[in-house]
C-alpha cells in the first residue's frame, strides 16, 4: 500500500476560511439604516466571501452614487419626506443587489462552514451613522433648494 495516500492532502495555508454575515438581513439594515449600512456590510461581505473584484467595485460605486443621489434629489425636489422614502427604497434595492451577487458564494460558505458572523451590533452602529448622514444630506439639500429658489 502506498503510504502517501494516507497523508493529509491539504497543506497549511492551502485553504482560506471564509466569513460571512447573513445576507438576507441586509434588507433590514437598508430599510432601517439607509444606504450606508448596506454599503459597508455588503462590501465587507464581498471581501470575506472573495467575490469578484469587478462586482465588489461596481456595487461600491453604485452605493456611493446612491448616497450622493439623496442630496441631489432633495436639492431638486426640496421635500425631505420624499427624499427619505426614496433613499430607503434605493437602500433596499442595493441590499437586494448585494444578495443576488453573493448568493452563490454564500451558499458555498453555508455548506462548507455553516457559521455566520453576528450582524446586530455592526448593523445598529452603521444604521445610526447612516441615519445621521442621510439627515445631514437632506438638510443640506433643503438649504441649497431654498437658497436657489429665493433670490
Amino acid at each position: 500500500m502506498n503510504e502517501r495516500l494516507l497523508q493529509p492532502s491539504l497543506r497549511k495555508g492551502g485553504v482560506k476560511e471564509t466569513k460571512s454575515y447573513q445576507i438576507s438581513s441586509f434588507v433590514y439594515a437598508g430599510f432601517f439604516g439607509g444606504v450606508l449600512p448596506v454599503l459597508a456590510l455588503g462590501t465587507v461581505n464581498c471581501l470575506w466571501l472573495r467575490a469578484k473584484r469587478s462586482h465588489t467595485a461596481g456595487l461600491f460605486l453604485t452605493g456611493m452614487l446612491l448616497i450622493a443621489s439623496t442630496f441631489f434629489y432633495t436639492w431638486i425636489v426640496g421635500n425631505w419626506l420624499d427624499a427619505l422614502l426614496c433613499s430607503r427604497v434605493l437602500a433596499v434595492g442595493l441590499a437586494i443587489a448585494y444578495r443576488c451577487t453573493l448568493k452563490r458564494r454564500f451558499r458555498l460558505h453555508s455548506v462548507v462552514n455553516g457559521r455566520f458572523q453576528p450582524l446586530a451590533k455592526p448593523a445598529i452602529l452603521l444604521s445610526a451613522a447612516g441615519v445621521s448622514l442621510e439627515l445631514l444630506e437632506i438638510h443640506a439639500g433643503e438649504v441649497f433648494h431654498d437658497g436657489l429658489l429665493v433670490g
